[in-house]
């Protein structure tokens, strides 16, 4: 009787092995699948199965970052004294490779951690300050972890300081820092002794240092920065550039020549040293930190769409602009390019007045700046881009009356290659028909100009350029031999 029955549960047993595939996986997988989820995501698999039992404190990498979200609203009730015995319980010998935390939260001192019981910070997970974020990021460090971010907590009103955190690994190649003060040792720790640093991503951090050189990075992304101080980057490996948005001050670029791709997107009223920077109000009920969540995010996810209507903020009266040296010669050998800034821009005509040759280049995106001076700057890139092949213009959105008439006449230019002209702008704008006269004279089939006409954010729709040109002529041109204008822009995810 006792046989019979040890062989049924035998028999229980191995089918229950059976129906639990996802154990049979290897720990590779495993570990791939926990990196989806939170620290203490990971700790809770530890009561699943046997299988399960000690395969968290092997997981390469820990998510310390607290969400909003509804599936990440179970945390521990003292997320600190949690992280700390994370990290201390976990296998010596398993390298972490990626680490994701937020800065602490800005709070009462009479509230603040540790050990001050507090039901507002413990519903939320918050009992923890920037002390407890520094030992973190040194464990990272120390651990030889290849992937870093350090993102800003939705009710922290100061930035991270790094000053006492050595940044100094062969090992780190991402580091992602929003919201965090870079000072000049912290900058040439970056740029001397993180040997194998490949991408580096700055977004609302604060810069006050006179240089970032790296032999190493491949692509570099600034974001609304805050520079205090004069700053050049040299990076002759760098390969992809995002530069959005720059206070006080424009970086200078120098040693740049193997940059494939860059987008630049300025607006004069924010580079200068009278500039006062305002903070924007965070709601941490749509905070969502499940954005970044790629090891190989590329922000740029950042809509510079959404910035083609840079305007000039009260207050800004004829200062002087400050930075933004060499930054058109340091894209010569680009393949890619959107440069995007508002009407009358100092930086980027006062630099095109050096322009070099691109001759590699194939794409290029010009925001409202380059309808300036009769189109002086759109024919002056056409003229020393032979290879182009897609160009895009993106005008502003909120429409002014022109007063005075662009006249293009005896600019000409020769692009034998250039397949696609998209034009995005007002459904009012009527340089629209300028423009595609311009490019009618110098060679440029009607069939392949298009147009997206978006009066607003939410309604959008694709024009045809023939369309508009009966409907409301503003300068005479031959349509006869135009029958479609090119593909819907909806389409387009370059656009």
């Amino acid at each position: 009787m006792f046989r019979k029955k040890a062989k049924v549960d035998a028999v229980e047993g191995d089918a229950a092995a059976a129906d639990d595939r996802l154990s049979a996986l290897p720990d590779e997988l495993l570990h791939k699948v926990m990196s989806f989820l939170r620290a203490w995501e990971v700790a809770r698999t530890c009561v699943l199965s046997r299988r399960w039992r000690n395969l968290w404190a092997s997981a390469p990498c820990i998510d310390l970052r607290v969400c909003c979200k509804a599936r990440h609203r179970r945390l521990p009730m003292q997320l600190a004294r949690f992280a700390n015995h994370f990290l201390l319980l976990r296998e010596v010998s398993a390298p972490l490779d990626t680490l994701r935390l937020l800065s602490s939260p800005t709070r009462n001192e009479t509230l603040y951690y540790p050990y001050t019981y507090s039901p507002e910070y413990d519903d939320d997970g918050d009992d923890y300050c920037c002390t407890d974020v520094e030992m973190w990021f040194r464990a990272a460090i120390n651990r030889g972890a290849r992937f870093i971010q350090l993102s800003q907590h939705p009710r922290d009103e100061a930035f991270s300081d790094l000053r006492s955190v050595p940044v100094i690994s062969c090992h780190l190649k991402h580091l992602h820092l929003s919201g965090t003060i870079l000072h000049d040792k912290t900058l040439r720790q970056l740029s001397s002794q993180c040997p194998s640093l490949e991408v580096l991503e700055l977004k609302e951090c604060f810069l006050d240092g006179p240089q970032i050189s790296s032999a190493s990075l491949i692509s570099l992304t600034m974001v609304e920065c805050r520079i205090m101080a004069d700053l050049s980057i040299a990076a002759p490996n760098l390969i992809s550039l995002h530069c959005v948005c720059p206070y006080h001050r424009a970086p200078s670029f120098e040693n740049t020549a193997s940059l494939a791709t860059g987008t630049i997107i300025l607006n004069d009223s924010f580079l200068h040293d009278k500039f006062e920077y305002k903070y924007k109000d965070l709601n941490p009920d749509v905070f969502e930190c499940d954005s970044d969540d790629g090891n190989d995010s590329n922000d740029d996810n950042y809509d510079s769409d959404a910035d083609s209507d840079l305007s000039t903020c009260e207050g800004f009266y004829g200062t002087k602009v400050l930075g933004g040296q060499n930054v058109i010669c340091s894209l010569s050998n680009a393949t890619s390019l959107e440069l995007i800034a508002d009407a009358g821009e100092v930086i980027l005509n006062r630099e095109l007045e050096m322009c070099p040759i691109f001759s590699n280049l194939k794409a290029l995106s010009l925001g409202e700046w380059c309808m300036a001076a009769d189109l002086h700057p759109l024919v002056l890139f056409m003229q020393h881009a032979p290879n182009l092949e897609r160009l895009f213009l993106k005008l502003k959105m909120d429409h002014e009356e022109i007063e005075e008439n662009i006249n293009p006449e005896g600019s000409s230019f020769a692009c034998k290659n250039l397949a696609t002209v998209k034009i995005k702008c007002h459904k009012e704008d009527e340089r629209v028909h300028v423009l595609a006269q311009f490019f009618v004279a110098n060679g440029i089939a009607m069939e392949k100009i298009s147009v997206d006409h978006r009066p607003t954010r939410v309604t959008r729709q694709t024009c045809d350029l023939a369309e508009v040109t009966n409907r409301k002529p503003y300068a005479s041109f031959d349509n006869s031999s135009s029958k479609a204008i090119g593909k819907p822009l909806a389409a387009d995810p370059s656009f």
